[in-house]
């Protein structure tokens, strides 16, 4: 059986699909709302680094908070990317490295290929694989800032 779709219901149709891929692919818009994330603090997230056993093991790239428990094998007490959790370690990411003095949110410096290695790193992995719990209390901040604006 043949349907006919008309013109506008074609448009319709078509601007739908395109809207799904946009979010699908590419994310919504990074939209902070304080009531349905948690804000941490450094000290806050230094909980979270897989030492304790009962608890989620959390690591931000960018000011977002990632749960990757999931990935303890990766990211647990004594695995290899253990240096990562409990802080936000975006310097590392983008460089890939376990350096000590990577292990920071503070990007200043990195060259144009490390900044779009973190992006396509954060998009890639950490959006597409492990949930968001929250933000870095400075991006949400900054996030508050630009609302004034």
């Amino acid at each position: 059986m043949l349907v006919h779709i008309n013109m506008a219901e074609q448009r319709f149709f078509s601007m739908n699909c395109l809207f799904l891929i946009f979010v699908c692919f590419l994310g919504l818009p990074n939209v902070i709302q304080s009531d349905s994330y948690r804000e941490f603090s450094p000290k806050d997230i230094k909980e979270y680094d897989g030492s304790d056993p009962e608890k989620p093991i959390y690591m931000a790239v960018k000011g977002v908070v990632f749960d990757v428990s999931t990935g303890k094998d990766f990211y647990g007490k004594g695995a290899p990317y253990n240096a990562l959790v409990g802080k936000d370690s975006s310097r590392a990411v983008a460089k890939m490295s376990l350096e000590p003095a990577d292990l920071t949110s503070d990007v200043t410096g990195l060259t144009e290929k490390q900044l779009e290695e973190l992006d396509t790193i954060f998009q890639s992995v950490y959006k597409a694989k492990y949930p968001i719990v929250g933000y870095m209390s400075w991006t949400v901040k900054e996030n508050a800032s630009h609302k004034e604006l």
